[in-house]
């Protein structure tokens, strides 16, 4: 392992050209906009160009580009996926939409329900390390922020394939006067490969966006899939979930030398979940969980080449369960960012928010970021921060034949550091480094001192963690790149005499490559290559995985695609026992307004 971590390589997601690096606009790693070159912590952008080239057909499937996050699905197409940065648990990563929170009080295990139909994903946006002190709890891995499209061309698409899998997405949008309206939906089913593991997903969204300074969106997202071992036991499970989103935002203008903005949000998800179709009756669970957010923040110009922005965000979360019962928290939080160039190439950034609940009292959460163009070609950056994490109300209050929660279970506290260089090489290469560090307090596990025994919520973990991240890639022109990724990480947790469920179960390991480039006769071919060595409590496994797509445009307007997925038809688990599909094929057609 100690070999590894000195021989690690990174290699970062973004087919970026290389001196497109610098002038690369981004959202996730400030409080506003800012430059890629500017940018003084670990960033990684997937692009729309990506999406479209490689045999991906969710988000979820989209994030498995960037070996640092640990996708861990429990079927096909995003049906119930968890997903770690860095080593962290599943409940430590933030996921956004937009900049809205979509992070359920209610379970980790919500957070890959993103309501985005995959056609109106403009890129996504991956910030490593904490980032409390810009989004608030969550952020202890890392911070995944879905950014949509706000314009593109009509399209549609169906696709058929192994296991009864039939797919379909289309979108489009208009314009009248000032407005401008956007709509997607995207559907997926499948028998399943195995028995209990068949899946239904149906999302829907639109956005009207009004003159340049008003948006509303809405979004919908509806499954049901089979669960079988989902979460312990045998029994054939069953689980149904839905979320529906609304958010606005509107910026204000200019009063005085502040840029004023606001964004309110409502989000509701619900989850039914059978334990045991066999006793549906003993084991049906309703859940429905309710979030409102209001935010305001404004911005103005400091000493020279600087900026000063503050803000103010409030709001509640609430559920009503048949198993954890009925409960409410609320909070209110403050924030500040000070970012400035203080001599050419040099730029230092300051970061401070509280968060203060009414069931778990306030956090502080600073960070601090420096950033050096040493050279034109040769970038050095490093931070320190701070990050936190609330309980889950299934933490808290849950209770099934496998499981069974603890009330006073508390929040977790992380403080990280990085540091990294980003190189501009010949003809068009990047080169991007990065070694971090993350010291966990109170972590949160789920534990049992044997196999016959229920699973119980402690704070118990004191964790350490450190990687290592090194990656080279290069865009050729549209459509055409290469890219590859290795990662490697090493926890050391605090020493229980119980089984643990979630905390030692990670990725010391982990390499991906892509590549999309033409073939002769008008073909292009576009293979994705992942490889996981797994740590769990029962011992250490690795597998690799191959997906391809091999795509052929028919006409202006027509493409012909065809995915192969898991070539190598390799048996393997991302979730501890719960299989992953074998080989599988699906051919598509899609036509587009270009």
């Amino acid at each position: 392992m100690k070999k590894s971590l000195v021989m690690c390589l990174w290699l970062v997601a973004a087919p970026l050209h290389a001196q497109d690096f610098r002038q690369t606009v981004v959202v996730t790693a400030a409080a506003r906009p800012v430059e890629l070159g500017s940018v003084t912590r670990t960033l990684t952008v997937i692009t729309r160009q990506q999406i479209d080239a490689l045999p991906v057909n969710s988000i979820a499937e989209v994030l498995r580009l960037a070996s640092s996050v640990d996708v861990r699905a429990r079927g096909v197409r995003g049906a119930q996926t968890d997903f770690s940065l860095r080593g962290a648990t599943f409940g430590q990563v933030l996921v956004l939409v937009d900049g809205v929170r979509l992070n359920d009080a209610q379970s980790g295990h919500h957070n890959g329900d993103i309501p985005v139909p995959l056609d109106l994903v403009e890129r996504i946006e991956i910030l490593y390390g904490p980032g409390s002190s810009l989004f608030g709890a969550d952020a202890v891995g890392g911070t995944i922020n879905i950014v949509t499209r706000r314009d593109a061309d009509e399209s549609l698409m169906v696709q058929g394939g192994s296991f009864g899998t039939a797919a379909g997405r289309a979108h489009g949008d208009f314009t009248r006067g000032s407005v401008r309206q956007s709509a997607g939906v995207s559907f997926d089913r499948s028998d399943g490969f195995m028995y209990d593991r068949d899946f239904k997903s149906a999302i829907l969204r639109s956005r009207t966006s009004i003159g340049e300074r008003s948006g509303v969106s809405v979004s919908y997202l509806w499954r049901e899939f089979g669960a079988n071992n989902f979460y312990g036991g045998n029994a054939p499970s069953r689980e149904w979930t839905n979320q529906t989103l609304i958010a606005a935002d509107h910026r204000f203008g200019e009063f005085g030398a502040w840029s004023i903005d606001g964004q309110a949000s409502y989000r509701t998800h619900g989850d039914r979940f059978v334990f045991n179709q066999l006793q549906p009756a003993l084991s049906d669970n309703r859940h429905r969980t309710h979030a409102v957010l209001l935010s305001g923040s404004g911005s103005r110009p400091v000493a020279g080449r600087g900026s000063l922005t503050v803000g103010l965000e409030g709001g509640g979360e609430w559920i009503r369960s048949t198993n954890l019962g009925d409960h409410d928290t609320s909070r209110i939080s403050a924030f500040g960012e000070w970012r400035q160039e203080v001599a050419t190439g040099v730029q230092l950034e300051s970061l401070l928010r509280v968060d203060h609940y009414d069931e778990f009292g306030t956090s502080w959460n600073p960070s601090v970021g420096a950033g050096w163009w040493a050279t034109p070609s040769l970038r050095l950056r490093g931070s320190i921060a701070r990050a936190f994490r609330v309980p889950t109300f299934t933490e808290r209050y849950y209770s099934d034949p496998a499981n069974l929660a603890r009330e006073d279970v508390g929040p977790e506290s992380a403080w990280s550091g990085e540091a990294g260089a980003d190189v501009i090489l010949r003809d068009g290469w990047l080169l991007q480094t990065s070694v971090f560090g993350r010291e966990d307090h109170d972590v949160i596990d789920w534990l049992r001192p044997t196999a016959a025994d229920r699973w119980q919520t402690y704070n118990v973990r004191d964790v350490s963690t450190v990687g290592f991240e090194v990656g080279i890639q290069k865009t050729l022109r549209p459509g055409v790149f290469m890219q590859a990724q290795y990662t490697a990480i090493s926890v050391d947790a605090a020493t229980v005499d119980q089984l643990s469920k979630y905390v030692l179960d990670y990725a010391p390991q982990s390499f991906t490559a892509a590549l999309a480039m033409p073939l002769p006769a008008g073909f292009r071919v576009a293979p994705r290559l992942e490889y996981r060595q797994r740590s769990r409590t029962t011992g250490t496994s690795d597998y690799l995985v191959l997906d391809t797509r091999l795509g052929r445009r028919i006409t202006r307007n027509l493409d012909l695609f065809v995915d192969g997925t898991n070539l190598f038809d390799v048996s393997y688990e991302e979730i501890a026992g719960v299989a992953m599909p074998g080989a599988a094929v699906s051919v598509s057609l899609a036509i587009s307004a270009r």
